[in-house]
């Protein structure tokens, strides 16, 4: 094939902020503004790496939003196509981002299910037609959320000598906190792990109530991994911390932590 492993951009060496008792690893300064970055770039690499991607393989997933755009970062990076599907309601940014990228874009409607549209994606995938990124399978994307992990834990003691008690992390597809949780738990022991989710109703980019959306037994996110849930209402705006921007469910983060009595808080922004 023409185009070469080497031709993904590798991901971003992103800060870690000290705001107060609160410590900020934020993802907003990856590129294509999110941690997910990091996991698609992984993906695509295993798969150019196997020979299961090709010239002229259309690169395919079901996504929120920032997936979809880091996806069709690296589909332009290598001279692939791109298709991805998401609701009516993805973020105009989002949506934006997507398409400026050259990405095709298919918007369905809030009612069709979303194992539906998964399930449509990876027949076409099977039949050979597309490649599917399928974020949701967690097989090659533990060395992507390790490398992340480890980047952070180097970061720790630049900051402080103490090591962080809680660790807040918003909960998408459940790769992040996860992976990087799991990798804390070895660096930081007794650190407590908590998922940041909406309220019931609530609607935040890039993240889920995952009492009310869940796949099943095929959803790999374990509910009982993290110690603590807290679920939030939408922040109604978004934050910068230090120059930085923060995204919708990054602010909704610092805010939620912010407003508790927990001592050293680290938060991981994905966006």
């Amino acid at each position: 094939m023409k185009t070469a492993v080497a031709s993904i951009p590798a991901p971003l060496r992103t800060p870690l902020i000290r705001a107060g008792p609160l410590w900020i690893k934020a993802e907003s300064a990856q590129r294509t503004g999110s941690a997910k970055y990091r996991m698609v770039a992984a993906k695509v690499d295993a798969a150019l790496r196997a020979g299961r991607i090709s010239d002229g393989t259309t690169l395919t997933e079901v996504t929120s939003g920032s997936t979809g755009v880091a996806l069709a970062e690296v589909g332009r990076a290598l001279g692939l196509p791109v298709e991805l599907h998401a609701y009516e309601t993805i973020a105009p940014e989002k949506k934006a981002a997507i398409q400026e990228r050259g990405a095709r874009l298919l918007l369905h409607p809030t009612s069709v299910p979303v194992s539906s549209l998964l399930d449509a994606v990876r027949r076409a995938s099977a039949a050979g037609r597309t490649w599917h990124l399928n974020q949701y399978d967690r097989s090659s994307t533990p060395a992507a959320y390790r490398e992340l992990a480890e980047e952070l834990v180097r970061q720790v003691p630049e900051l402080s000598s103490a090591a962080p008690q809680v660790f807040l992390c918003p909960v998408g597809t459940g790769g992040l906190i996860q992976g990087v949780g799991a990798v804390l738990r070895q660096a930081f022991p007794g650190i407590r792990v908590v998922a940041l989710e909406p309220q019931a109703g609530v609607g935040i980019d890039g993240i889920r109530n995952t009492e009310l959306v869940h796949l099943g037994p095929e959803d790999p996110y374990d509910r009982g991994f993290p110690d603590e849930v807290v679920r939030v209402r939408a922040p109604g705006t978004t934050l910068a911390v230090a120059g930085l921007p923060l995204g919708e469910s990054s602010t909704a983060a610092f805010l939620a932590a912010s407003a508790r009595d927990w001592s050293s808080t680290l938060i991981l922004a994905p966006d």
